[in-house]
């Protein structure tokens, strides 16, 4: 199987079991989630996590994940901006339920990393938002970048409202996507051993992670890896692309890796 963005697992496929499509999602994409991950408990709080939202016919409809980086900047995937219009995008921070209402801002415009290349590199992308979040530091705050190379074997964590199995069944969208975060831990592969199992195009401006039964799947596209450390937790990859069924031991989950880009994230995140 190609690996393929986690965004745009929908159309392939499409009389197998890979993929299927989505009418959650704008323009035809479905979005991505996390399989094997549990739900974040009552009154626990991932104060970075926003959730991307898109206005539809329907009302405003989760599409992908993204990271508070500043009051008025968001991190996410350029795969989750390319194409669509700002103007109907917004994020929502503070919530552990899309069923929240939390603090909304408007997405006012997005810049995508000049080198991004589908599949290959830099998938990145800075939202301006407002009006801008505010802090408490408990429900809503920023996450700080790792700037050091992060290579295999290191301890990690994925948030995102995620697709609970490995492939998205029809008419089971209720059992499928959970309304609570999910939060899954697993461990990072280096890069050749990310190759050697399949993502053949994987290069240093990324990093892999793998782990049993459990990955990013279709909504958690853009949303924050992140890692402790002794200064606390840092990112160290946004969700960028994996294989079309989610979750399996053999198939790693590629992110594009923060540490790359942090002089460009940085030089975003004023006027």
């Amino acid at each position: 199987m190609a690996p393929i963005e986690l965004l745009l697992i929908g159309v392939l496929a499409i009389e197998g079991a890979f993929g299927r499509l989505n009418s959650r999602q704008p323009s035809g994409y479905t979005p991505h989630r996390i399989v094997g991950g549990a739900d974040v408990p009552p009154g626990e709080h991932v104060p970075y996590q926003v959730s991307l939202q898109y206005q539809t016919r329907n009302g405003q409809m989760h599409f992908c994940g993204g990271s508070i980086i500043a009051p008025n900047r968001i991190l996410t995937a350029a795969h989750c901006c390319q194409g669509l219009n700002a103007s109907r995008m917004s994020v929502v921070a503070g919530i552990r339920s899309l069923q929240e209402i939390g603090s909304r801002s408007k997405v006012l415009s997005f810049t995508i990393h000049p080198d991004y290349k589908e599949l290959v590199t830099s998938d990145l992308s800075v939202l301006y938002i407002d009006p801008p979040l505010e802090f408490d530091n408990t429900t809503i705050g920023a996450i700080d970048l790792q700037s050091n190379y992060v290579g295999g074997g290191v301890p990690v964590t994925l948030t995102g409202w995620g697709l609970r199995l490995w492939v998205p069944f029809p008419y089971l969208d209720d059992v499928n996507y959970p309304n609570v975060l999910q939060r899954m831990s697993y461990h990072t592969i280096t890069n050749q051993e990310c190759r050697n199992a399949g993502m053949d195009s994987v290069t240093d401006t990324e990093v892999c992670a793998r782990g049993p039964f459990r990955g990013a799947c279709s909504g958690d596209s853009g949303g924050p890896l992140v890692m402790r450390t002794d200064e606390g937790l840092k990112q160290v990859g946004i969700v960028s692309y994996g294989l079309v069924v989610c979750g399996l031991f053999i198939s790693p989950d590629v992110y594009t890796r923060v540490s790359t880009f942090t002089e460009w994230i940085v030089g975003h995140l004023e006027f």
